[in-house]
C-alpha cells in the first residue's frame, strides 16, 4: 500500500473523528451557556475555499481544532498537470497556517511548505520563491519573510 493513500486514510478518519466530537459536544451543551468561538473553527464540518481563474482552479478545505490543522487541496491548471494533497499543520497565536502540502504530481511524491491564513471569507496563501535545498522534492520558502499573501481563495460551500 503507497504512503498517500494511507495519510488520506488517516486525514479522513481524523475529520470523521472530529466531526464526531463536535456533535458529542453539542448533544450534552445547556442552552443557558453563552459560548466565545474561534471564527475559523467549524462545528459542522470543514471550511472551504475556490480560487477560479480562466480554467485554472484551487481549491483547499480545512479542519481547524485549536491548533491542529488538517485538510486537502487541489491545485488544476487547465489542460496541465496539477497536484492534488493533503494539508496538515498548526495555526499559530497570529492566526497564521504553518503547513505541509504532502502531493503527488506528474508521478512523484512532494512536499511544499504552506503558510495560509483566514481573513473574513477568504483564504490567503503566502507566495514566495521555493528551494529545495537537500534535492528531494522537499521544497520551503526561500525566505518566508519576503514572501507575501498574494493568492486569494473565496470561502465556498465545501463539496
Amino acid at each position: 500500500m503507497n504512503k498517500p493513500f494511507i495519510f488520506l486514510t488517516i486525514v479522513c478518519l481524523s475529520l470523521a473523528f472530529l466531526s464526531c466530537q463536535n456533535q458529542a459536544k453539542k448533544d450534552s451543551g445547556s442552552d443557558n451557556q453563552t459560548e466565545v468561538k474561534d471564527t475559523t473553527v467549524v462545528d459542522n464540518g470543514p471550511l472551504c475555499f475556490l480560487y477560479a481563474e480562466n480554467k485554472d482552479t484551487t481549491y483547499v478545505s480545512l479542519m481547524i481544532d485549536g491548533t491542529k490543522v488538517i485538510g486537502e487541496m487541489t491545485w488544476q491548471p487547465y489542460e496541465k498537470d496539477g497536484a492534488i494533497g493533503t494539508l496538515s499543520g498548526t495555526k499559530l497565536d497570529s492566526g497564521e497556517l504553518e503547513l505541509m502540502y504532502a502531493y503527488m504530481i506528474e508521478g512523484s511524491n512532494q512536499t511544499e511548505t504552506k503558510v495560509m491564513k483566514i481573513e473574513g471569507d477568504r483564504l490567503l496563501v503566502k507566495v514566495g520563491e521555493l528551494l529545495d535545498p537537500n534535492n528531494d522534492g522537499n521544497l520551503v520558502y526561500k525566505d518566508v519573510a519576503q514572501a507575501s499573501y498574494t493568492e486569494i481563495l473565496q470561502k465556498v460551500a465545501c463539496k
